[in-house]
Order: C-alpha cells, then sequence, then structure tokens
C-alpha cells in the first residue's frame, strides 16, 4: 500500500507541554505523520530506522532526530529502541521559531559525544522537572534549542506554498469526517478550481482527497470501537460517513490490510 502521511491535527490544536520517555525495549512503530509543531527525539538506547522529509536513515544511542515544522516524518525499531520525545508547541517556540523560517537543523543530529555530554542532561533534567509552570517548560525548551542552533550547522528551507490552505482542509476532514465531503465541495469552501486543489492536496499527502478522507473515517470508527463492549460495523461505518459495507472493507484493507475483528480485538 502506498504510503499516506497523516495529519496530527490534535499537537496543533493544545497548548499542553508534551515530553514523553520511553522505556521500553520495543519502542513503537510510527507511521508516517506531520504537524506544525517541531519534534526533537533522543535516542538513550537500542536502534529505530527514520525517515524525515524523504531522508532515510538510522539513529542508534546518543543520536538525535530533528522534525522541523510540518514535515513528514516515520519510525520504526530496528529492533528496538528506547528514547525521550519533545513536542515543541507554538506556545513555546516564540524566541527561536522566526530563525526556523529560512533555515532548520538536518533530520539527523549525529554528534553523539556532544548530545551525550551536554544535551542528554537537558532531556533528564526535563524528566525531573516540574513542567506544569511554562516559565519553567519554557526555559529548558529555549535552552535546548539554544545549544543545538548554535552547534550544528543548519541548512535552507525549502519553501512549501499553500501549506496553511492543506492544514486548514485536513481540519476541516477532521470535524466533518462524517458528513458528505467530495472534491468539489472543499476546492469550493477553500476557494480553488478542483483540480490545482486536487494537486495540492495530492502534492502534500501523497494521497488523492477521497482515500485519505475515508482513511480518517476509518481510524476514527476504530479509535471508537475499541471503546465499545459490542461492535455492530454495519451501524458503525454508516455513523463514520461511509457510504456502503464495500467501500468500508475496502479502504480497511488499505489502512490495516487486515479485517476489522482481527484489528480491534487483537
Amino acid at each position: 500500500m502506498k504510503k499516506t502521511a497523516f495529519y496530527e491535527y490534535k499537537h496543533d490544536r493544545e497548548n499542553d507541554f508534551i515530553l514523553m520517555k520511553n522505556d521500553g525495549a520495543d519502542g513503537c512503530s510510527t507511521p508516517p505523520h506531520f504537524h506544525r509543531c517541531i519534534e526533537i527525539i533522543y535516542v538513550t538506547g537500542g536502534k529505530m530506522r527514520c525517515e524525515v522529509d524523504g531522508e532515510a536513515f538510522e539513529a542508534e544511542q546518543d543520536d538525535i532526530v530533528f522534525a522541523r515544522r510540518c514535515a513528514v516524518h516515520e519510525l520504526y525499531p530496528a529492533p528496538s529502541y528506547t528514547d525521550y520525545v519533545l513536542i515543541v508547541k507554538a506556545a513555546y517556540a516564540g524566541d527561536f521559531s522566526a530563525a526556523l523560517d529560512k533555515e532548520t537543523l538536518p533530520p539527523l543530529l549525529g554528534d553523539r559525544e556532544f548530545n551525550r555530554r551536554v544535551l542528554r542532561d537537558c532531556f533528564e533534567k526535563m524528566d525531573r522537572a516540574d513542567l506544569s509552570s511554562y516559565l519553567v517548560a519554557k526555559g529548558y525548551v529555549d535552552i535546548l534549542m539554544g545549544m543545538l542552533l548554535s552547534h550544528y550547522e543548519k541548512r535552507p528551507v525549502v519553501a512549501a506554498p499553500n501549506l496553511s490552505t492543506v492544514v486548514s482542509a485536513l481540519n476541516y476532514i477532521d470535524d466533518h469526517f462524517s458528513e458528505p465531503i467530495t472534491l468539489d465541495s472543499l476546492a469550493q469552501k477553500f476557494g480553488y478550481n478542483k483540480y490545482y486543489f486536487s494537486r495540492l492536496f495530492n502534492a502534500y499527502i501523497g494521497e488523492n482527497l477521497n482515500n485519505y478522507i475515508n482513511m480518517v473515517r476509518v481510524q476514527k470508527l476504530v479509535a471508537a470501537a475499541e471503546k465499545k463492549d459490542k461492535i455492530n460495523f454495519s451501524d458503525l461505518a454508516f455513523d463514520f460517513g461511509f457510504d456502503s459495507m464495500t467501500t468500508f472493507y475496502r479502504h480497511f484493507n488499505r489502512v490495516y490490510e487486515k479485517t476489522p475483528k482481527a484489528v480491534i480485538r487483537s
């Protein structure tokens, strides 16, 4: 199945501070996705396979993976890893966001001696700190980004025309996925010729609009089904915007390559 990048709207809509520590030996797989927040991953052990902005590489202990705003990125255990994951929301990026408008850091920050000596301590202190204080959390982010930007060579940012329109369309789909949405109606809503809008959407997401909408419906349906004791897939499919069971099963198989029962009860 062709890869499709999913927009993680929650990170962009919420301003809560997110620092996650993964101590599990297996790590986790993260399929292609993007958001307007910066994501910084410090690999504390093991190895992961990564692709960020079309660049594929492996990251090992004391490497840092940097995903700039709106960079499509994906991560997989190789065969296992542990890490810290920092999601830098817009509310915490005011002191350096302008500096990243034209230049950014490379996806793999691989000076392991520097990372281990200087930056690992910063992540460990953040993990122990009371980050409910906005000023404390922002201070740690400023220190971390200041050290990264002063140590690593930056590269030009490739312009992304009409990205805000695509993100607005993705937000709309996420809010209205259970309603009838067509290329014509969405292009008209955002003031574009439907053929141009279709090319624009496909260029950013790597998938046509109809398939993307139905994949969102599938993911929403699975999340809802996992909370139910009794599941009626027919009722759920129509509640979540599918026009037929044939369409539901076809798109479910495109996303998971398994039956609904196999996925939800696994």
